[in-house]
């Protein structure tokens, strides 16, 4: 049977509850959901621990992973059966527990599935936020007798967090999201996190969350190098994509329409949008603060209307 596919996936997030969220996403994005622990919205995932579903009539209810597998003319032809990236908000009204995500490499030996580099872009923070980046230790030696004798002031490196800021996070780099801050992340599709510290806090249950100290100092890189800190443009042209951050995996880009924007799509690729802010059109769908969509490799020219803050990521 001969159909016609559409060219533009709009999504259905997962809602992700959890110990440390809040209720700055739903009153932000106006999301319809029942918890006061909003920790994560998954925007774009096709992984089984929290798929988007297609709001399209065709596709209408599917899950992103059926479509990515039986439609691959959407996505590139690319040979992978899994989709490759994910793509949410996040909410700490708490710290998130100090952490670190393997490398491909490792995750497949020990975890079965692909490791985990990530990147963030801080769209708020409270007063006096901090974020937790790197270590102090020079050697694995002085990382394990740091990590074994808890000696967290010593080992862990804070700094003051910024509005706006672009982080990226390659596997193998101690972090944590910290006490006020919201912000959209671009990773590998994968949840394989190995937990260094979790403050003794209790879960649901009232039982202590597991840590994974043998596996974390195993994938831990040392030194840890610092990147350099960079920054939304703060007076970005309107319609002129501007390349944020590009990484082995993903690349990201942003960009701001008024009025109308022709997006050319001349390598056939395809590529994840969110809207941080506005109202407006892509395509025949509306599009509004907070929504997400899939510019298919199918997508020739699309058009953008109305006044949109955009963030596009591309798989490399």
């Amino acid at each position: 049977m001969n159909i016609k596919l559409p060219h533009i996936l709009k999504l259905k997030p997962h809602f992700e509850e959890t110990l440390w969220g809040g209720n700055n996403l739903k009153k932000e994005f106006n999301f319809k959901v029942e918890t006061n622990q909003l920790g994560e919205v998954w925007l774009i995932s096709a992984h089984p621990s929290g798929e988007s579903r297609l709001i399209n009539t065709y596709f209408k209810s599917k899950t992103l992973s059926y479509v990515y597998q039986n439609y691959k003319q959407l996505f590139s032809n690319e040979r992978g059966s899994k989709f490759p990236l994910l793509v949410k908000f996040i909410d700490a009204k708490k710290d998130l527990s100090v952490q670190v995500h393997p490398n491909d490499e490792y995750a497949l030996k020990h975890e079965k599935q692909k490791g985990k580099s990530e990147a963030w872009i801080i769209l708020n923070k409270a007063p006096n936020t901090r974020i937790l980046i790197g270590h102090n230790a020079k050697t694995k030696e002085e990382l394990t007798s740091l990590i074994n004798k808890k000696n967290w002031d010593e080992l862990l490196t804070y700094r003051e967090l910024n509005k706006h800021e672009i982080i990226n996070i390659p596997s193998g780099t101690v972090h944590a999201i910290c006490e006020g801050t919201t912000l959209l992340e671009i990773q590998q599709s994968s949840d394989v996190t190995y937990r260094l510290y979790d403050y003794d806090r209790l879960d649901k249950n009232n039982n202590l969350r597991p840590l994974h100290l043998e596996k974390a100092i195993d994938v831990i890189n040392v030194p840890h190098e610092h990147e350099k800190i960079q920054y939304l443009p703060t007076k970005q042209n309107y319609n002129e994509i501007h390349k944020l951050l590009l990484t082995k995996y993903f690349s990201i880009s942003s960009l701001k329409v008024n009025e109308k924007y022709r997006f050319i799509n001349n390598k056939s690729k395809y590529y994840l949008v969110v809207i941080l802010d506005g109202v407006g059109k892509i395509a025949q769908f509306k599009a509004k603060k907070g929504d997400s969509f899939i510019v298919t490799s199918l997508s020739k020219t699309v058009l953008f209307q109305g006044d949109l803050n955009l963030i596009i990521a591309k798989p490399e």
